[in-house]
């Protein structure tokens, strides 16, 4: 029988939510980490790391290890920083993302640490992170992720998943959360780029939605709904709460297509996002081109393919052919009518005259006679 094929590759602990001090078993795998915590903690009750720096400051981070098999463990190490992903989430997984244009001083480009560390067996050790912070001093929070990997053993893997393509890998992360001041930042939301997509083979709208601030934006509410330009009915809707981004960061919000073919025309997007007292409203146009409807719609699986058009076409066929029988048979039968008249009347002429023949022949033979 074959193992439970199963890719642990994405633990993601939000700001504010989830301590950040992550372990992950994955097989006979157990390996812990600790923040330490520094005196320069905001809130010294957090796990994670919440910091209050100076511009310029030069400070080492530590992030204890512990691995309690009887075997030694490699990780590899990721300063990763926070982004959003298209799930609404703040997502420290991703080592090279594409980073929005607001987005001064990412978290990875201000912090160094080793690519990977060889923790030995029923043991702990000790990671560095040297975090340097700009020279300009800046308002809102610089966030980030220690992204943490279990690093292959690809002769290991071989010989114990042989077989098996996807096999089971450790991952956490420890966030990060840095700030100068206490300066309160406004919120700012923009409405960015509409277009026809795909998420698994299936039609999805796509909104861009932008936070242009250093502000993580908490408890989201998107609603969202689809109607032709110049009109009011909605033709497709979606909802979603508990949205989340990091600063300075853009995601691509998902309004399902249910499983409808794109159709060529220009659209009107109308959303209203609320997070708290701030509320946001757009009504957008866009439009889907013939040629991206086609593309879309031959990938896509799963599509209920309306076919309206061809029942009306069908239907224009159909009668169209039918004027063109009822005017042959009418035709045909005027014809026929014609002939038959025109026989009649040969056929009673041919008549009359044999009668008219006959009383002539007649009138002679009496003439005769007398």
């Amino acid at each position: 029988m074959n193992k439970r094929i199963a890719a642990l590759l994405l633990l993601i602990i939000m700001i504010g939510c989830t301590p950040i001090k992550a372990s992950a078993q994955v097989g006979k795998m157990n390996v812990s980490m600790t923040a330490v915590i520094p005196e320069n903690q905001i809130d010294k009750t957090k796990t994670y790391f919440d910091l209050k720096m100076k511009p310029g400051q030069v400070q080492e981070l530590e992030v204890l290890i512990n691995n309690p098999l009887d075997e030694p463990v490699t990780v590899e190490n990721h300063a990763n920083t926070a982004i959003t992903n298209d799930n609404g989430i703040v997502d420290y997984s991703n080592s090279e993302p594409k980073l929005d244009e607001t987005l001064k001083s990412p978290f990875s480009a201000i912090s160094e640490l080793e690519k990977e560390t060889t923790i030995p067996a029923k043991s702990s050790k000790s990671l560095k992170v040297k975090v340097t912070m700009p020279e300009e001093e800046f308002d809102g929070v610089i966030l980030g992720g220690l992204y943490f990997t279990e690093k292959e053993d690809k002769t290991k893997e071989e010989k114990e998943n042989s077989g098996v393509q996807i096999r089971n890998r450790l991952a956490f992360a420890v966030g990060i959360m840095i700030r100068e001041n206490d300066n309160a930042i406004k919120p700012d939301l923009k409405l960015g780029k509409i277009q026809p997509s795909q998420v698994n083979y299936r039609n999805v709208l796509k909104a861009n939605i932008q936070n242009t601030q250093p502000v993580i934006i908490q408890d989201m509410k998107v609603d969202v709904r689809v109607t032709k330009k110049g009109k009011n009915e909605s033709l497709f809707e979606q909802n979603k709460t508990g949205v989340r981004m990091a600063p300075n960061s853009n995601f691509n919000f998902g309004i399902s297509w249910a499983n409808q073919e794109f159709k060529p025309g220009t659209y009107t997007l109308h959303m209203n996002v609320t997070s708290g007292s701030d509320e946001w409203k757009w009504s957008k146009d866009f439009e889907i081109s013939k040629k991206e409807a086609q593309e879309l719609n031959e990938q896509a699986v799963e599509l209920e393919v309306d076919n309206t058009k061809w029942y009306i076409i069908g239907g224009v066929a159909g009668a169209i052919v039918l004027i063109i029988i009822t005017f042959v048979l009418s035709q045909y039968i005027s014809k026929k009518r014609r002939q038959k008249r025109k026989r009649l009347k040969a056929q009673a002429i041919k008549k009359n005259r044999k009668k008219s023949m006959t009383k002539t022949s007649a009138r002679k033979k009496h003439k005769k006679n007398n």
